[in-house]
């Protein structure tokens, strides 16, 4: 019996698949299968090697069978990670030999895949569904169209015929396909409109993250944080001129951006602006999940100032420790931050608006806290891992118990 929903739960064998063995997609599938196994699921999740988090839950196993990587394990030469790329293209397409075989042997209820990148993982997805190896495949679009992260693009969504149509053919062979918020919906139709109805789930809080009580934001330094892989499409331009503006009126005020830096930005050039605006200290690489709670729990405000967007783990992240969050308004985001009560929702690519709201909420301790702590119990009333699986169980339901259509 669900408690979120009142309902009986039908156990299901169910396969997750999230390439990656450390970051937000894994943290996200990782929750999202103890939330499934607590409902009563056999869950296994299938990944890269060495992954971050492990699980002694009776009914739930992350198998760390898949030949890929850690992203962003530190800053590597521009030549190297071309290089690189090759290499773990080969990677990629062997990962989904292991899964496919994987997925043969198991005869699982459900497979549920992450993340889609490139044109040949719809292609993939698409090929294996009609193998029927599962009763009902269904794929979760966290970005219904993949962010450009590489490159010298301006941070917008990556592009092309064999990307697109790859991902249409992906879209199409699944039984459900799930988004984290309505403007992730009607871009999932707008851009591939053979996906009739995705089914909104909600992004569930970080509780790997909640290790017991944090510093309030208001007893805090006047410090903001950035978390999480650092791209173009964070916007992290646009903060460091905000907050050449928030030093120049609070010039106590600190800046930390932390997080594994992708190829789409060069740390020399961020190096020298943080020099020259002060107080601004960078931390390129993957910091180990023990070590963020200290890091965002340190902050006052914590910024999300993203060109692009579709929902954001560290924005829940920084609700879940209680903090208030600056966000842009795209995507999904302001509906996570209610402008005035989780934090301040400003437009994109403004760089005095972000400093205005950076600068409201580290100068007014007390407004601080009153919204890190209106956004942690939002989430943890609207976010609880158990709504989110009993949702997403809900789907499996209504998909497999579906009576055959007679021919």
């Amino acid at each position: 019996m669900s408690e979120a929903t009142g309902t009986a739960v039908t156990a299901r064998r169910v396969t997750l698949v999230e390439f990656t063995p450390s970051g937000g997609l894994f943290q996200f599938s990782y929750q999202l299968g103890q939330g499934l196994a607590e409902l009563g699921h056999d869950v296994e999740l299938v990944t890269g090697p060495e992954p971050e988090l492990r699980s002694d839950h009776p009914r739930f196993r992350v198998l760390p069978i898949l030949p890929t990587w850690h992203p962003g394990a530190g800053v590597e030469r521009p030549w190297l990670r071309k290089s690189r790329r090759v290499i773990r293209a080969v990677r990629h397409v062997a990962a989904w030999a292991v899964v496919a075989r994987h997925l043969r042997r198991v005869r699982p209820d459900v497979v549920q895949w992450s993340e889609w990148r490139f044109g040949i993982d719809g292609l993939l997805a698409a090929a294996i569904a009609r193998r029927r190896w599962a009763g009902l495949a269904s794929d979760l679009a966290h970005s219904p169209i993949p962010l450009e992260e590489q490159g010298a693009g301006d941070g917008a969504y990556r592009q092309g015929r064999l990307l697109r149509a790859g991902l249409a053919r992906g879209y199409r062979a699944m039984d459900a396909v799930f988004v984290l918020g309505e403007t992730s919906s009607a871009d999932l139709q707008a851009n591939f409109p053979e996906v009739d109805a995705p089914v909104v789930i909600p992004h569930g809080h970080e509780g790997i993250f909640d290790s017991g009580p944090v510093v309030p934001p208001g007893d805090c330094p006047q410090r903001v944080v950035l978390f999480g892989s650092l791209t173009r499409y964070k916007g992290i331009d646009v903060l460091l001129d905000a907050f050449a503006e928030v030093r120049r009126r609070l010039p106590e005020a600190e800046l930390v951006v932390a997080g594994p830096l992708v190829g789409d930005l060069e740390l020399e050039a961020l190096l020298l602006r943080a020099d020259r605006i002060g107080n601004v200290a960078l931390r390129p690489g993957y910091l180990p999940i023990e070590r963020v709670p200290e890091l965002v729990g340190s902050a006052r405000v914590f910024a999300a100032p993203y060109l692009r967007s579709n929902a954001s783990g560290a924005v829940r992240l920084a609700q879940t420790l209680g903090r208030p969050v600056v966000v842009t308004d795209v995507g999904d985001l302001a509906d996570s931050v209610p402008d005035g009560v989780a934090g301040l929702v400003v437009p994109p690519e403004d760089a005095r608006s972000l400093a205005e709201a950076l600068l409201r909420l580290l100068e007014d301790p007390r407004l601080a806290d009153r919204m890190g702590a209106a956004g942690r119990d939002r989430l943890l009333d609207e976010g609880s891992w158990e709504r989110v699986a009993a949702r997403v169980s809900a789907v499996y339901d209504s998909v497999l118990d579906r009576p055959p259509i007679s021919s």
